[in-house]
């Protein structure tokens, strides 16, 4: 009786993976995608899945305590200087969203590239014969040439947003700088605050803002 229900349960595991295989192999056909871009989408999806959750609660608890402790440090130490402080925020978030918007585009566009000439390479090797029987070779390494230019100009719009993304959330933190010291001054003369106060509010909000 042991033995049939052992019998009974390999077949049922049998029958699951066969149809998972089933149906993993009619979904890349109804995709239109073939077996090199599927591996090469793996390859890819899979480094950035294990990014996104290598010791990613750890870093997120991490970034949350900063972002609290600071904006808490910054109020306790002057609220006033903190409120306007606030207001430089917000170009911070929206100049950083944008950035990454974009690079998520042009990283996506990339990928693809990468994809469809590693399809391009399985293919060739894979019927190197036939390839080299009907002269091929010049036409595969034109499509792959072609292919990687297109990844190249990707990856160089990816290095230029990043550059003027990184440059214009640099240019407000540093007007942010500007505005907390002269604002400060004026606090210093009228409300009484100290040098030291100004620049621990002005290193805790931005020490906050950065964390997210």
């Amino acid at each position: 009786m042991l033995d049939n229900h052992r019998r009974k349960a390999s077949d049922t595991h049998s029958v699951f993976v066969s149809q998972i295989c089933l149906e993993t192999r009619y979904s890349i056909l109804r995709c239109g995608k073939t077996t090199g871009q599927v591996v090469s989408r793996m390859s890819g999806d899979t480094v950035l899945v294990q990014d996104a959750i290598g010791e990613k609660v750890g870093k997120f608890l991490q970034l949350v305590a900063t972002f609290i402790g600071g904006f808490v440090v910054a109020f306790v130490k002057g609220w006033l200087l903190s409120l306007v402080m606030l207001a430089c925020i917000p170009p911070v978030v929206i100049a950083g969203g944008a950035v990454s918007k974009i690079l998520t585009k042009i990283s996506s566009k990339g990928q693809e590239s990468y994809s469809d000439a590693g399809n391009v390479v399985e293919q060739t090797l894979g019927a190197i014969k036939t390839v080299v029987s009907f002269n091929g070779e010049k036409q595969a390494i034109a499509s792959y040439n072609k292919l990687i230019h297109k990844a190249y100009k990707a990856a160089a719009e990816e290095g230029l947003t990043n550059g003027f993304g990184m440059g214009s959330v640099f240019f407000i933190f540093f007007s942010s700088y500007g505005l907390a010291i002269w604002y400060g001054g004026k606090l210093i003369i009228s409300k009484g605050y100290s040098g030291g106060d100004i620049i621990n509010i002005l290193f805790a909000v931005m020490t906050g803002a950065m964390s997210p």
